[in-house]
């Protein structure tokens, strides 16, 4: 098995340890960890059958349905939290109707059958960029402590912050890598591996500090 196949392999499966964390330690989970685990348990079901399906129409069908719901998902648990300021709720809003219009004219060209909608992937990881930065301004504004590895959000938006940014032009450039006799060209996958099971264990942790706070107080 070559250094890609492992690493691809690893984002594929390390979807488990969240997964596991997180039912481990649901009684001890607030609010928005719950809501990332809950998003977890979806984004298993794509990525698992990954390792059992190759690309076709079927799982094209999962991920660009699996794709508004996880955009729901942080909206729940980033974008409506940026209400109280003008600016950002504005910023906020004009993202949202981006990614509709987006999702209506992809839709409408491609269907949800024939093409893995990865220029609505990249738009959804733009503004969950937007949504994280506005985030954590929001936060330094009102002088609330976000910096503090011992709270959940703190791994779940670090997770994003390392996510989104080195992701979005793997997934700008889903259909030129697929296509290319290039190994190097193919092998960039891996940086998407790299950065979701990167992701994935960071989100493990947040649902640990949960753990950890809920038991020390």
């Amino acid at each position: 098995m070559t250094f890609a196949q492992s690493i691809l392999q690893l984002s594929i499966w390390i979807i488990v340890v969240p997964l596991v964390a997180g039912l481990v330690f649901f009684r001890f989970l607030d609010a928005p960890s719950r809501l990332v685990l809950y998003l977890v348990i979806l984004a298993a079901i794509p990525q698992l059958l990954t390792a059992t399906m190759h690309h076709n129409r079927n799982l094209n069908i999962i991920y660009n349905i699996y794709t508004p719901v996880e955009f729901l998902f942080f909206y729940l648990l980033l974008g409506n939290k940026l209400k109280q300021q003008v600016v950002f709720k504005t910023i906020s809003f004009i993202l949202i109707v981006v990614f509709l219009a987006t999702l209506a004219l992809l839709t409408w060209l491609y269907g949800i059958k024939d093409k893995f909608l990865n220029e609505l992937v990249c738009v959804a990881n733009i503004t969950y960029l937007f949504w994280v930065f506005m985030f954590i301004l929001k936060g330094l504004l009102n002088d609330e402590q976000l910096l503090n590895t011992r709270l959940p959000i703190f791994w779940f938006i670090a997770g994003l912050l390392l996510y989104t940014p080195c992701t979005i032009y793997v997934f700008a450039m889903t259909y030129y890598i697929e296509q290319s006799t290039n190994p190097f060209i193919h092998n960039l996958w891996s940086i998407h591996g790299i950065f979701n099971s990167l992701l994935y264990i960071f989100f493990s942790i947040g649902f640990y500090m949960n753990y950890r706070t809920v038991r020390t107080e």
